[in-house]
């Protein structure tokens, strides 16, 4: 296994977006993926992933909109996340944090 997709300096733009550019190939263009092409793709860069959902509290639409700039998502438990991609979706602001799998053997 290669594993080509690793962390990069996250450079958000002005209304906090950020996508990985292996992440937005993979994507390309596409607003749904199914879970299970997206898993295929992870485990064939030998990567895992988790989401983090923005709670909607801590923010007033009126005044954010789409702008999730002054959101800092936290990354999940353990060492080695970083960001794949944060944005908007349907379900709000959300941050896709990749991490590589362990080595098999070590």
């Amino acid at each position: 296994m290669n594993i080509t997709i690793t962390e990069l300096p996250v450079e958000r733009d002005q209304y906090g977006y950020w996508t990985h550019p292996e992440y937005e190939k993979f994507c390309d263009g596409r607003e749904n993926i199914s879970t299970e092409e997206f898993n295929n793709w992870m485990k064939a860069n030998g990567l895992t992933w988790k989401i983090v959902y923005r709670d909607e509290d801590d923010f007033d639409p009126n005044v954010d909109g789409y702008d999730i700039s002054s959101w800092q998502p936290e990354s999940p438990d353990g060492e080695g996340w970083f960001v794949g991609s944060i944005h908007d979706s349907d379900d709000g602001a959300v941050c896709i944090w990749l991490r590589a799998l362990p080595s098999v053997g070590g």
